[in-house]
């Protein structure tokens, strides 16, 4: 019998360590590259095709590595449970030379402070007494529009919640700047480039000088706006108890000499850019895509039409605005517009960056990498959503929604840095689209592919030009 051979364990022979971790799942990509190609080709597409690969995936971006995670569990351990062994991702840093240090891409303590500042603004009293601003401005921009009109909705849209922002939040009037100020948003998200994400993109990015001029060219258009705004209420002296006089009266307390004084207007101007970019963009994007929906489902448009006029009457003369009050009322109206931002998640990614070593599904992150998560991604998984390409409002019906385990759906992100917003929009969403859908029957133009943009939002790539036609008294769609 052949004795086994026995292993010194002091010589270089020693049998290899097993790791106790598991193996992600690899994207396939180019033998230098790696998965940049492919997200550069589709972005949105290659997502969803590494997310079928399993349940962690790692891709390779030329020497760094990012792990896509799809499943809830592992959402919630990154943006809840293990939050503080991350810091924001490469793609909001990216963001900072527009934004500075704003609630978006600042990081503890200084975070901290602002949301603690901030979040006032966002209590239900503050918010009920939006919607009537709120009713107020829809209307008033509705008897502009004309019947039969042909337009771009997104671009409608976009107008009309920048100006409802600013009143809302900072207590001004920006309708003559909004078209200006909206082209210049667009120009700079278009020139936002998801592959000169991470270091060496934004070493490439600080080397393109005729982008960075063409970028300081828009971004001198925000600025004037946003400092004329500070300068304007900090010569008032007046508190007219809205958020800009609370961003405004903060920085100005922590102010000592002029040094401090110029450097606490820049963290105001960063504030205030940050919200009123954050606080128009998200709305007018999720609410184009739910008129596009609608617009390829008119049975669901008719359930839509039933609920708010029973609330309004008649499309042509109606009975009064919405209000704060008429929101458990609009019940079909939510399920619509969570349904929409289910399959058109206007924050449709987000990154973070592991500043220690941690551990997901069995599988190691070490310090220093990337982690994906997407709300696209995890919204249209088969096995969490039945029939996931399916526009159905009534899968937000109240026993559906418990249901789901959390984070199963979250376009508004989660844990400490959960947007802030979120209640604003979500009243706001509401108001906008059943008093819009109550006047008007929107109709995207026959022969238009709505095509997806995804940079920092996920707009519709080259607008979504539609028919209104004004409803009649009885009619349903």
């Amino acid at each position: 019998m052949k004795r086994a051979r026995s292993i010194d364990m002091t010589t270089h022979e020693a049998l290899p360590a097993i790791s106790r971790f598991a193996q992600p799942a690899d994207f396939p990509g180019h033998w230098l590259w790696g998965a940049a190609p492919a997200f550069n080709a589709d972005p949105v597409g290659a997502m969803m095709a590494a997310a079928r690969l399993g349940r962690v995936v790692r891709m390779r971006f030329l020497n760094s590595h990012v792990y896509l995670l799809r499943e809830p569990e592992d959402v919630r351990h990154v943006l809840v449970e293990n939050h503080r062994a991350y810091r924001k991702g490469y793609g909001l840093q990216a963001l900072k030379p527009i934004l500075g240090e704003g609630l978006l891409t600042s990081e503890p303590p200084l975070h901290t402070r602002q949301r603690r500042m901030i979040q006032p603004a966002f209590h239900r009293q503050r918010i009920a007494a939006y919607a009537d601003i709120i009713a107020r401005y829809v209307d008033e921009h509705l008897a502009t529009w004309q019947d039969g009109a042909q337009f771009d909705l997104h671009e409608e849209l976009m107008r009309l919640t920048m100006v409802i922002v600013a009143r809302c939040l900072f207590d001004v009037d920006v309708s003559r700047e909004a078209a200006q100020v909206g082209r210049a948003i667009t120009d700079l998200i278009q020139m936002f480039d998801l592959n000169r994400i991470g270091p060496l993109g934004q070493f490439i990015d600080r080397l393109d000088l005729r982008k960075r001029r063409e970028r300081s060219r828009r971004l001198k258009v925000l600025d004037d706006l946003i400092y004329a705004m500070i300068r304007s209420r900090r010569s008032e002296g007046v508190d007219h108890g809205d958020l800009l006089s609370m961003i405004v009266l903060a920085q100005d307390e922590e102010a000592t000499n002029a040094a401090d004084r110029h450097m606490s207007e820049k963290l105001a101007r960063d504030e205030v850019l940050t919200l009123f970019i954050a606080g128009h963009e998200t709305t007018a994007i999720a609410l184009t895509w739910t008129f596009y929906l609608l617009s390829q489902h008119p049975e669901v448009e008719a359930r839509l039409h039933e609920e708010v006029d029973a609330l309004l009457g008649d499309p042509q003369r109606p009975r009064r605005l919405l209000t704060w009050d008429d929101l458990p009322n609009l019940e079909y109206t939510r399920r619509v517009f969570a349904e929409a931002m289910r399959l058109y998640p206007p924050a449709w990614a987000t990154s973070r960056l592991a500043i220690a070593d941690d551990e997901i599904a069995g599988v190691r992150i070490p310090k220093g990498t990337s982690v994906l998560v997407s709300p696209y991604v995890t919204h249209r998984l088969e096995h969490l959503w039945p029939e996931p390409e399916r526009f159905e409002p009534d899968r937000f019906a109240p026993e559906e929604e418990h249901r789901r385990p959390k984070f199963t759906y979250f376009p508004f992100g989660g844990g400490p840095r959960r947007c802030i917003g979120e209640p604003f929009a979500w009243m706001e969403g509401q108001l906008l689209l059943a008093t819009i859908a109550h006047r008007y029957r929107v109709r995207v133009m026959p022969g238009y592919v709505a095509e997806l943009d995804p940079q920092i939002t996920l707009r519709p790539r080259h607008g979504m030009p539609v028919l209104a036609t004004r409803r009649r008294t009885g009619t349903r769609g």
